[in-house]
């Protein structure tokens, strides 16, 4: 198996982040000084300034702690979350391809786009004992989106992409002799590709009112990213048949839900309609909108001092907070052979979108690190509390050592973004 790049990350790496400036160093930390001074006007005129500086100045922001004043805490907090939600933003625009070569291989072309896009695109068809062609490619590209390139590229090469692959990225396969191409089929919106599968229509014998259609759609997100679920409120939704009537959405006060576990590349969603007459042989139109819930920049929150209960003395929490997210380690206690530790994250400014999805969270990253950098996996993990903003967890490890000797890292997401995306669909034919 051939890998023409390879990325991890969430939605914005670490090296993705502009670098700090160490000259700014001096001049951040005065200005962070200044959100004590007694105008407002100064506290005012110094987050102004942070602010035009850029998210270079994130790393050079102090944490916060227990001895933080409420002003710093609440404007370097403030600061924090506009900057990287600044940031998250723009690395949540698509990618853009610029090649133009009129006789390129098809090996170099999925390099140089997997190269400029940090998408990652791996040829699998040896995997599938499948013959490789080495086509020739004609890339005529100007700041073209990733999936529009992509898709001109494995049309010309008789290619498409296998979505089950475990793992994340683009994965290249020979294309079915009967199937169509990629790029006619497809809707492109911003960082997604969306492609109609199929009706499927069921017409009930005994109850002609239990009569339905559904239609079935693919989404694909560039693979540098991974939502953790996108939500399709069917409120949203409309169709029009080739006659002019109007098709019913069913059911459209719901919001479907596809999960996204990490290694998936696509989702499929499903949209209930009512069977329209026999006289309409396709839908003329069926556009919608749909919510990507996409992870924003991931932090490390690193523990040394942990809260280790003694016996008959209950032990003090340890918090660390960045940029509106906290985490608390409440207590580390043994617990018949394991040690349990109990902790808390808390989002200051939850979205609404995320009070019923809080899911993805389970699926975050904690571990214990040795002094050797080596990792120590949780045994198991509970969730024992879940409100709008906050939520509780217990891992559960089986430590040769005390913890006290060990460094515990939690990672998590700073913020959530809600990605709306719109999309359209023409002339699909039906059953």
């Amino acid at each position: 198996m051939i890998t023409v790049l390879l990325c991890t990350g969430l939605l914005l790496a670490a090296g993705d982040e502009p670098a700090a400036k160490p000259e700014w160093a001096d001049t951040v930390s005065r200005l962070v000084r200044q959100f004590d001074a007694a105008q407002r006007t100064e506290r005012d005129e110094a987050e102004r300034k942070l602010m035009e500086m850029g998210s270079a100045v994130l790393p050079l922001l102090p944490p916060i702690g227990e001895r933080t004043s409420a002003e710093v805490a609440r404007r370097v907090t403030r600061v924090q979350q506009k900057l990287l939600r600044a940031q998250a933003l723009a690395a949540a625009q698509p990618s853009l391809v610029t090649l133009k070569e009129t006789d390129l291989p098809l090996v170099d072309a999925l390099q140089k786009i997997a190269k400029q896009t940090g998408n990652p695109i791996t040829d699998h068809r040896q995997e599938f004992g499948e013959q490789r062609d080495e086509a020739r490619i004609k890339a005529d590209f100007d700041k073209t989106p990733f999936w529009r390139a992509l898709d001109n590229v494995l049309d010309q090469a008789d290619l498409t992409l296998y979505g089950f692959a475990g793992q994340r990225g683009a994965f290249v396969v020979n294309r079915p002799p009967d199937a169509a191409g990629r790029a006619a089929r497809a809707c492109y919106s911003g960082l997604f590709r969306l492609e109609p599968l199929r009706f499927e229509a069921v017409r009930d014998l005994r109850n002609e009112k239990m009569a339905a259609l559904k239609f079935f759609m693919e989404v694909t997100w560039e693979p540098r990213l991974q939502p953790f679920s996108i939500l399709q409120p069917l409120g949203d939704v409309s169709a029009v048949g080739n006659t002019g009537e109007t098709i019913s959405v069913a059911s459209a006060e719901a919001e479907p839900e596809a999960l996204v576990r990490e290694g998936m590349s696509a989702a499929e969603l499903e949209i209930p309609l009512t069977l329209p007459k026999r006289s309409t042989e396709k839908i003329a139109v069926l556009k919608g909108k749909f919510l990507a819930l996409v992870p924003g920049p991931v932090e490390d929150f690193r523990f040394k001092d942990l809260p280790v209960a003694a016996k008959n003395a209950p032990s003090k929490p340890v918090e660390q907070r960045k940029a509106g997210t906290i985490v608390t380690i409440d207590r580390v206690r043994k617990n018949n052979d394991a040690w349990e530790l109990s902790l808390r994250v808390k989002f200051e400014a939850p979205s609404t979108a995320l009070e019923s999805h809080r899911g993805w969270i389970l699926e975050n990253e904690a571990f214990f690190e040795d002094t050797d950098h080596q990792r120590i996996e949780p045994g198991g993990i509970e969730q024992t509390a879940q409100d709008k903003d906050e939520v509780g967890m217990n891992y559960y490890f089986d430590l040769k050592q005390s913890p006290q000797e060990l460094t515990f890292v939690y990672r998590t997401p700073l913020m959530i973004l809600e990605l709306p995306v719109e999309y359209e669909f023409r002339d699909l034919r039906l059953p």
